[in-house]
């Protein structure tokens, strides 16, 4: 039941409804690097992320991939095929030991009809996902590779952690070809960009991880 309580769309619906729903649920397990659905597949179920991480992405016909999110534990991924009846828009594929709850369509379709403030809220999670879509097509215009990168990073950081007030180190489990695909760059082009954050004192890189000393610093590099 927690879970869905940390969910966006459902965290104010009351529990016994939510028990009622969770009832109904499948629970799924991903291996690290185990694609969940690709982009173009039949859709029937919504996800939502227990444990693990999730990676969004979406492939061109050449078989380049951009990865459009990174989710977390209390994400939800899969519901906009199911409302529109349409196929999978992009590739999920599970970063880690991964586990989820899976809803399937006819009943998230008939708990809408009954609970039309959580179509509300799936509403207001897509058209978020559209403006994170339209920012992201605006940095890579916009913005330089170094200021895209602290960007992503600051967002993968507050991410993890919730209090506004920490201090410590925040440990970001990705190598840098994942931070490549998500900002949009060659590898070769972040790797001289955490680099730079290196010298400067803001992060260390080690093991396919990336660790924040400097959170302060790289938010004043990302609003630039």
């Amino acid at each position: 039941m927690d879970i869905l309580k940390q969910t966006q769309i459902f965290k104010e619906v009351e529990d016994a409804h939510l028990h009622s729903l969770k009832s109904k649920m499948k629970r799924s397990s991903f291996h690290r690097g185990e694609v969940i659905f690709h982009q173009g597949d039949p859709a029937d179920r919504m996800h939502i992320i227990e444990t693990g991480r999730v990676k969004i992405s979406i492939i061109s016909i050449d078989g380049q991939e951009k990865d459009m999110a990174l989710l977390h534990p209390g994400d939800c991924f899969g519901e906009m095929a199911l409302l529109d009846t349409s196929t999978r828009s992009a590739t999920a594929t599970s970063l880690d030991e991964s586990q989820t709850i899976s809803l399937f369509q006819n009943d998230l379709l008939g708990f809408l009809e009954d609970h039309p403030e959580v179509a509300a809220k799936i509403n207001g999670l897509l058209i978020q996902r559209l403006r994170n879509a339209n920012e992201m097509v605006g940095d890579i215009v916009f913005l330089d590779v170094p200021t895209r990168v602290a960007k992503q990073l600051t967002s993968l950081a507050e991410a993890l952690v919730d209090d506004p007030s920490y201090t410590g180190d925040i440990t970001i489990p990705m190598g840098q070809e994942e931070i490549a695909r998500l900002v949009g760059a060659s590898r070769e082009a972040v790797s001289r960009s955490l680099s730079s954050y290196r010298n400067m004192g803001i992060l260390t890189t080690a093991n396919r991880r990336i660790i924040i000393s400097d959170l302060y610093h790289l938010k004043h590099i990302a609003s630039f």
